[in-house]
Protein backbone atom coordinates (compact mmCIF):
# COMPACT_ATOMS: atom_id res chain seq x y z
CA UNK A 1 0.00 0.00 0.00
CA UNK A 2 1.72 3.31 -1.07
CA UNK A 3 0.35 6.08 1.80
CA UNK A 4 0.53 9.82 0.02
CA UNK A 5 2.77 11.70 1.78
CA UNK A 6 0.75 15.37 0.25
CA UNK A 7 3.55 16.52 -2.07
CA UNK A 8 2.37 19.87 -2.86
CA UNK A 9 2.66 20.34 -6.69
CA UNK A 10 1.55 24.50 -7.66
CA UNK A 11 0.37 24.11 -11.39
CA UNK A 12 1.14 27.42 -11.96
CA UNK A 13 4.94 27.37 -11.97
CA UNK A 14 4.74 23.93 -13.74
CA UNK A 15 6.33 24.46 -17.33
CA UNK A 16 5.02 20.54 -18.20
CA UNK A 17 2.11 21.37 -16.85
CA UNK A 18 1.26 24.60 -18.86
CA UNK A 19 2.63 23.58 -21.94
CA UNK A 20 0.06 20.19 -21.77
CA UNK A 21 -2.56 22.38 -20.84
CA UNK A 22 -2.19 24.73 -23.99
CA UNK A 23 -1.80 21.49 -26.14
CA UNK A 24 -5.22 20.16 -24.84
CA UNK A 25 -6.85 23.19 -24.89
CA UNK A 26 -6.19 23.54 -28.31
CA UNK A 27 -6.88 20.08 -29.40
CA UNK A 28 -10.18 20.21 -27.49
CA UNK A 29 -11.05 23.68 -29.68
CA UNK A 30 -10.06 22.65 -32.92
CA UNK A 31 -12.40 19.61 -32.24
CA UNK A 32 -15.13 22.01 -31.88
CA UNK A 33 -14.80 23.81 -34.56
CA UNK A 34 -13.79 21.28 -37.35
CA UNK A 35 -17.16 19.07 -36.10
CA UNK A 36 -19.57 22.30 -36.24
CA UNK A 37 -18.23 22.42 -39.77
CA UNK A 38 -18.98 19.06 -40.64
CA UNK A 39 -22.30 19.50 -38.96
CA UNK A 40 -23.25 22.58 -41.24
CA UNK A 41 -22.47 20.76 -44.21
CA UNK A 42 -25.33 20.13 -46.76
CA UNK A 43 -24.45 16.52 -47.44
CA UNK A 44 -24.84 15.85 -43.52
CA UNK A 45 -27.27 13.07 -42.68
CA UNK A 46 -29.26 13.14 -39.44
CA UNK A 47 -26.88 10.50 -38.05
CA UNK A 48 -23.73 11.91 -38.89
CA UNK A 49 -24.64 15.53 -37.27
CA UNK A 50 -25.69 13.78 -33.83
CA UNK A 51 -22.42 12.17 -33.53
CA UNK A 52 -20.58 15.40 -34.64
CA UNK A 53 -23.36 17.08 -31.58
CA UNK A 54 -21.93 14.35 -29.19
CA UNK A 55 -17.86 15.24 -30.25
CA UNK A 56 -18.79 18.83 -29.97
CA UNK A 57 -20.68 18.63 -26.39
CA UNK A 58 -17.56 16.25 -24.80
CA UNK A 59 -15.20 18.27 -26.27
CA UNK A 60 -17.08 21.63 -24.35
CA UNK A 61 -17.63 19.52 -21.07
CA UNK A 62 -13.96 18.11 -21.09
CA UNK A 63 -12.68 22.15 -21.33
CA UNK A 64 -15.06 23.09 -18.43
CA UNK A 65 -13.72 20.33 -16.22
CA UNK A 66 -10.31 21.30 -16.88
CA UNK A 67 -10.51 24.28 -16.57
CA UNK A 68 -12.26 24.22 -13.13
CA UNK A 69 -9.58 21.70 -12.11
CA UNK A 70 -6.93 24.32 -13.12
CA UNK A 71 -8.55 27.22 -11.21
CA UNK A 72 -9.41 25.56 -8.24
CA UNK A 73 -6.21 23.72 -8.12
CA UNK A 74 -4.33 27.32 -8.14
CA UNK A 75 -6.97 28.84 -5.74
CA UNK A 76 -6.30 26.30 -3.12
CA UNK A 77 -2.47 27.15 -3.45
CA UNK A 78 -3.56 30.61 -3.02
CA UNK A 79 -6.33 31.12 -0.78
CA UNK A 80 -5.96 27.34 1.59
CA UNK A 81 -9.69 26.87 1.96
CA UNK A 82 -11.20 24.92 4.83
CA UNK A 83 -13.72 22.56 4.43
CA UNK A 84 -17.41 23.05 4.39
CA UNK A 85 -19.67 20.52 5.39
CA UNK A 86 -23.29 19.46 5.25
CA UNK A 87 -25.91 17.02 6.14
CA UNK A 88 -26.74 14.69 3.42
CA UNK A 89 -27.02 11.61 2.76
CA UNK A 90 -24.12 9.81 0.84
CA UNK A 91 -25.96 6.54 -0.51
CA UNK A 92 -28.14 9.20 -2.01
CA UNK A 93 -25.61 11.00 -3.45
CA UNK A 94 -23.64 7.99 -5.43
CA UNK A 95 -27.06 6.93 -6.89
CA UNK A 96 -26.86 10.22 -8.28
CA UNK A 97 -23.37 10.61 -9.08
CA UNK A 98 -23.35 6.85 -10.74
CA UNK A 99 -25.94 7.72 -13.57
CA UNK A 100 -23.48 10.48 -14.52
CA UNK A 101 -20.68 8.51 -14.57
CA UNK A 102 -22.04 5.61 -16.30
CA UNK A 103 -23.07 8.21 -19.18
CA UNK A 104 -19.46 9.50 -19.16
CA UNK A 105 -18.01 6.02 -20.56
CA UNK A 106 -20.44 5.92 -23.61
CA UNK A 107 -19.13 9.56 -24.06
CA UNK A 108 -15.83 8.28 -23.60
CA UNK A 109 -16.45 6.11 -26.37
CA UNK A 110 -16.06 3.10 -23.97
CA UNK A 111 -19.63 1.91 -23.45
CA UNK A 112 -19.23 -1.64 -25.28
CA UNK A 113 -15.43 -2.57 -23.48
CA UNK A 114 -15.69 -0.83 -20.32
CA UNK A 115 -18.44 -1.57 -17.17
CA UNK A 116 -19.35 0.35 -14.58
CA UNK A 117 -19.59 -0.78 -11.14
CA UNK A 118 -21.35 0.85 -7.92
CA UNK A 119 -20.71 -1.45 -5.28
CA UNK A 120 -23.65 -1.92 -2.76
CA UNK A 121 -23.85 1.41 -0.39
CA UNK A 122 -24.64 0.66 3.10
CA UNK A 123 -27.05 3.26 4.69
CA UNK A 124 -25.67 6.91 5.51
CA UNK A 125 -28.38 9.52 6.73
CA UNK A 126 -27.48 12.74 8.45
CA UNK A 127 -23.71 12.58 8.32
CA UNK A 128 -21.73 15.78 7.70
CA UNK A 129 -19.19 15.89 5.10
CA UNK A 130 -18.01 17.95 2.39
CA UNK A 131 -20.05 17.29 -0.72
CA UNK A 132 -19.17 18.88 -2.81
CA UNK A 133 -15.73 18.04 -2.55
CA UNK A 134 -16.04 14.38 -2.16
CA UNK A 135 -17.65 14.76 -5.60
CA UNK A 136 -14.75 16.18 -7.55
CA UNK A 137 -12.40 13.97 -6.25
CA UNK A 138 -14.40 11.19 -7.20
CA UNK A 139 -15.17 12.48 -10.47
CA UNK A 140 -11.05 13.06 -10.93
CA UNK A 141 -10.11 9.88 -10.02
CA UNK A 142 -12.71 8.08 -11.94
CA UNK A 143 -11.87 10.26 -14.87
CA UNK A 144 -7.92 8.89 -14.34
CA UNK A 145 -8.98 5.18 -14.24
CA UNK A 146 -11.08 5.35 -17.38
CA UNK A 147 -8.31 7.07 -18.99
CA UNK A 148 -6.50 3.90 -18.17
CA UNK A 149 -8.70 1.44 -18.83
CA UNK A 150 -9.32 0.52 -22.22
CA UNK A 151 -11.30 -2.78 -21.34
CA UNK A 152 -12.81 -4.52 -18.10
CA UNK A 153 -14.56 -2.42 -15.48
CA UNK A 154 -14.18 0.57 -13.09
CA UNK A 155 -15.81 0.43 -9.60
CA UNK A 156 -16.72 2.87 -6.79
CA UNK A 157 -17.67 2.75 -3.62
CA UNK A 158 -17.33 3.33 -0.45
CA UNK A 159 -17.68 1.84 3.48
CA UNK A 160 -17.76 3.16 6.76
CA UNK A 161 -14.67 2.72 9.31
CA UNK A 162 -15.02 3.72 12.91
CA UNK A 163 -15.58 7.52 12.73
CA UNK A 164 -14.31 7.82 9.03
CA UNK A 165 -15.42 6.65 5.80
CA UNK A 166 -13.39 5.30 3.06
CA UNK A 167 -14.16 5.62 -0.67
CA UNK A 168 -12.05 3.80 -3.15
CA UNK A 169 -12.27 4.21 -7.06
CA UNK A 170 -10.83 0.56 -8.44
CA UNK A 171 -10.21 -0.34 -12.26
CA UNK A 172 -8.49 -3.53 -14.68
CA UNK A 173 -6.72 -1.07 -16.34
CA UNK A 174 -3.24 -0.42 -17.41
CA UNK A 175 -1.98 3.14 -14.95
CA UNK A 176 -0.61 1.49 -11.77
CA UNK A 177 2.45 2.80 -12.38
CA UNK A 178 2.22 6.29 -13.05
CA UNK A 179 -0.43 6.60 -10.92
CA UNK A 180 1.93 5.41 -8.03
CA UNK A 181 4.80 7.53 -9.69
CA UNK A 182 2.69 11.10 -9.35
CA UNK A 183 0.98 10.56 -6.23
CA UNK A 184 4.03 9.32 -4.48
CA UNK A 185 6.21 11.60 -5.34
CA UNK A 186 5.00 14.85 -7.19
CA UNK A 187 7.48 14.67 -10.05
CA UNK A 188 5.98 15.93 -13.37
CA UNK A 189 8.28 15.29 -16.31
CA UNK A 190 7.20 15.47 -20.13
CA UNK A 191 7.59 11.39 -20.49
CA UNK A 192 4.23 11.77 -17.70
CA UNK A 193 2.32 13.87 -19.66
CA UNK A 194 2.75 12.57 -22.65
CA UNK A 195 1.85 8.75 -20.64
CA UNK A 196 -1.14 10.46 -18.42
CA UNK A 197 -2.30 13.56 -20.10
CA UNK A 198 -2.75 17.01 -18.83
CA UNK A 199 -6.65 16.57 -18.27
CA UNK A 200 -5.82 13.40 -15.87
CA UNK A 201 -2.54 14.80 -14.51
CA UNK A 202 -4.02 18.28 -13.29
CA UNK A 203 -7.14 15.90 -11.99
CA UNK A 204 -5.19 13.77 -9.72
CA UNK A 205 -3.18 16.73 -8.21
CA UNK A 206 -6.68 18.57 -7.70
CA UNK A 207 -7.83 15.01 -5.95
CA UNK A 208 -4.86 15.03 -3.81
CA UNK A 209 -4.97 18.48 -2.60
CA UNK A 210 -8.89 18.60 -1.58
CA UNK A 211 -8.29 15.67 0.40
CA UNK A 212 -5.58 17.12 2.07
CA UNK A 213 -7.39 19.68 2.84
CA UNK A 214 -10.44 17.64 4.39
CA UNK A 215 -7.60 16.17 6.79
CA UNK A 216 -8.04 13.02 4.81
CA UNK A 217 -5.50 10.95 3.56
CA UNK A 218 -5.16 9.25 -0.17
CA UNK A 219 -3.49 6.22 -1.38
CA UNK A 220 -3.02 3.49 -4.12
CA UNK A 221 -2.51 -0.08 -4.06
CA UNK A 222 -2.35 -2.50 -7.28
CA UNK A 223 -4.84 -3.73 -8.67
CA UNK A 224 -4.65 -7.24 -10.89
CA UNK A 225 -1.27 -6.98 -12.69
CA UNK A 226 -1.96 -3.39 -13.77
CA UNK A 227 -4.52 -1.76 -12.25
CA UNK A 228 -5.40 0.51 -9.17
CA UNK A 229 -7.01 0.63 -6.59
CA UNK A 230 -7.48 4.51 -5.57
CA UNK A 231 -8.53 5.01 -1.61
CA UNK A 232 -9.18 8.08 0.42
CA UNK A 233 -10.52 8.72 3.80
CA UNK A 234 -12.65 11.69 5.13
CA UNK A 235 -13.40 12.36 9.13
CA UNK A 236 -17.58 12.13 9.56
CA UNK A 237 -20.12 12.64 12.27
CA UNK A 238 -23.20 12.12 13.03
CA UNK A 239 -24.53 15.56 13.98
CA UNK A 240 -22.85 19.22 14.63
CA UNK A 241 -22.70 19.54 18.45
CA UNK A 242 -25.02 23.15 18.21
CA UNK A 243 -27.55 20.87 16.18
CA UNK A 244 -27.30 17.58 18.72
CA UNK A 245 -27.92 20.37 21.47
CA UNK A 246 -30.94 21.42 19.58
CA UNK A 247 -32.19 17.67 18.72
CA UNK A 248 -31.77 16.72 22.10
CA UNK A 249 -33.82 20.27 23.78
CA UNK A 250 -36.30 19.66 21.14
CA UNK A 251 -36.50 15.49 22.43
CA UNK A 252 -37.23 16.46 25.75
CA UNK A 253 -39.55 19.15 25.30
CA UNK A 254 -41.57 16.73 23.48
CA UNK A 255 -41.35 14.52 26.36
CA UNK A 256 -42.60 16.98 28.61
Amino acid sequence: MKKISGNDINILNNPVILTGLSHEVRTYMNSIVAFSYLQGNDNCSDEERKEYNDHILNSCEQLITHFDNFLDSALIDSEKKGTTPSRFRLDSMFEELAIELNDSITRFGKKEVVSFVLDEQPDTEGLYIDEERIIRVIKNLFYNALEHTNSGYVKIGYKKRDDKIIFYIIDSGNGYDINKELLTTGRITNDRVKSNNTFTTIGLILAQKLVKGMGGELWIEPNGINGSRVWFSTDIRSLPESENTKAQLIKSRIAI
